[in-house]
């Protein structure tokens, strides 16, 4: 019988005479998939197969150390710890377990798992345990023999290995080290054990990236086409939508429903008037004061926030980006609006949206929620080089960019783009002016999906108004400023034909979650202050 997730037991030795251990394997595997065990399936918790591979010490002639953490109580911990993770494991310490059985059932589930998780150092016995495909994460436990092959995980090159051994490839692999001896300073050893439940939970933000839909709504032809790159030309490739789309899915599960504007159209006509101008008085309720703007316009700004809410429920999306920028397709000017104030609503309820179609920002959106609860900003990228900031630019931003119950003031005013504003006159618009505190870590980022690559640098968020005169009503109402290490540095990576003018910015500093996450997925970091 096999056990539960989380469980550990042995996966039984197979007896060497008349085949009895082929038997036993794949009796093994096919209970495993009739009882949906290793089935992932959306919103299920996160599968982790994990193995144990000794007891978490080089134990000398003398015996288990005192005060050893067991490997019960490492699971028992990591349990704990990582809510919404099956940890699957097979401990190698037992006497009717082998590591044989272990890889050949993790090879046969391997569809309906998450990641593995390797405790102790393999040594010299078979390393494909780790090279499955899957993020993958293998810890040393402080003070074993020091058998972990770390320039084979780093590197996976031929010559890390012994001529003439296994070729190990496609290896998605982190490392991380535990205190079982409990022999380090507490804060040292709960440091490391941080570390290694972070790591886990990278894993799990992966596997949320697998259930997202993104509903994309927009009336241009080509996805996130204000913001292409690739071609100086902005030339698109043949089969582009369907390229990027496959793309995005074959790499990280993420999935695109796009609907046409007619849809949206249709949607906000079935908006009760009532139920936005409660919205609307809720926004103008929350925020320090208006500006060159009306309600009315606040309340058309509200329909489409319910608009797009029945297209996100019809099509069970957890994110949206839109291109739109009209309630009816009139080409009229007392049709327009801009949809920041919704989309930020969206963001306080912990769906992720962004008010310009742009999806490489969108998966940063969707990767920096998974990995830390905080939405993020969407904006244009400007470099100071003489002040040393960069500035994200947009008509809005999140309220609230650490993820909890605390928010930003902010102020509504008319929309920057709209061709009546200031006037308060239809059309006028809306836009949220929202300030961010100085002296906050941020990251500044965007991910290329084509490409599999990360860009990003850090920094710490800059009061703009003591930099710059009139700062409220120099282009867009919201401001990020970011002061840096080297701005020049910063700007001579800048490519707008290759890289776009737009990023993402997310409270924290979130260099090494990034790169620890870019590696579990396999894709390349740049990093643009270095």
């Amino acid at each position: 019988m096999i056990p539960a997730a989380g469980e550990l037991k042995p996966c039984r030795k197979g007896e060497k005479k008349m085949g009895i251990r082929k038997t036993a394997v794949i009796v093994c595997l096919l209970v495993l998939a009739s009882s949906g065990l290793l089935e992932a399936k959306k919103g299920e918790d996160t599968q982790i197969y994990t193995v144990f591979v000794n007891q978490g010490c080089s134990c000398p002639a003398g015996g288990t150390p005192k005060g050893l953490t067991t490997n019960k109580e490492l699971l028992h911990k990591l349990k704990s710890e990582c809510g919404g993770i099956d940890f699957i494991a097979r401990d190698l310490t037992e006497r009717d377990t082998s590591l044989k059985a272990a890889l050949d059932e993790l090879e046969a589930s391997i569809e309906g798992l998450d990641g593995v998780l390797i405790v102790g150092a393999l040594g010299n016995k078979e390393y494909k345990l780790a090279f499955t495909g899957l993020p993958t994460i293998c810890v040393y436990n402080l003070f074993e023999w020091m058998n972990v092959p770390y320039k084979l995980y780093y590197t996976e090159k031929e010559n890390s290995i012994k001529v003439g051994g296994p070729e190990y490839k496609g290896g998605r692999i982190l490392t991380a080290q535990l205190d079982r001896r409990n022999v380090c300073d507490p804060s040292v050893s709960s440091a490391m054990f941080e570390d290694l439940a972070g790591k886990i939970k990278i894993i799990q933000a992966i596997k949320k990236l697998k259930e997202s839909r993104i509903l994309v709504v927009t009336p241009n032809e080509y996805l996130a086409q204000v913001d292409y790159q690739g071609d100086a030309n902005k030339r698109f490739p043949e089969n582009y939508n369907e390229t990027y789309t496959r793309a995005l899915k074959e790499s990280l599960g993420v999935e695109l429903l796009r609907i046409e504007p007619k849809e949206f159209y249709e949607a906000v006509k079935k908006v009760e008037e009532g139920e936005a101008e409660e919205i609307a008085k809720m926004w103008v309720d929350e925020a320090q004061g208006m500006k060159d703007t009306v309600e009315s316009e606040v309340i058309k700004t509200a329909k489409s926030y319910l608009a797009f809410e029945a297209l996100r429920k019809k099509y069970n999306c957890n994110a949206v980006s839109t291109q739109i920028r009209t309630l009816t397709g009139s080409g009229k000017a007392e049709d327009i609006f801009w949809p920041g104030l919704g989309l930020m609503e969206f963001q306080k309820r912990g769906i992720q949206a962004i008010c310009q179609e742009y999806e490489n920002i969108m998966v940063a959106h969707l990767m920096g929620y998974y990995l830390t609860g905080r939405p993020s900003m969407l904006g244009d990228l400007m470099i100071d080089t003489f002040n040393n900031v960069s500035i994200l630019t947009h008509c809005g931003a999140p309220l609230n960019p650490w993820g909890d119950d605390r928010r930003i003031p902010y102020i509504i005013w008319s929309h920057a783009q709209s061709p009546v504003r200031g006037t308060l006159k239809p059309g006028s618009g809306t836009g949220a002016q929202v300030n961010y505190p100085a002296n906050e870590p941020v990251t500044i980022w965007k991910v290329y999906i084509l490409h599999k690559k990360i860009g990003l640098y850090t920094g710490k968020t800059a009061d703009g108004h003591s930099l710059y005169k009139d700062f409220d009503n120099i282009m867009c109402r919201t401001k990020l400023v970011v002061r840096v290490d080297d701005a020049k540095g910063i700007q001579r990576h800048f490519s707008p034909d290759e890289y776009g003018i737009h990023r993402a910015g997310t409270l924290g500093d979130l260099r090494e979650k990034i790169k620890d996450l870019a590696t579990l997925i396999g894709f390349e970091v740049m990093e643009e202050d270095k």
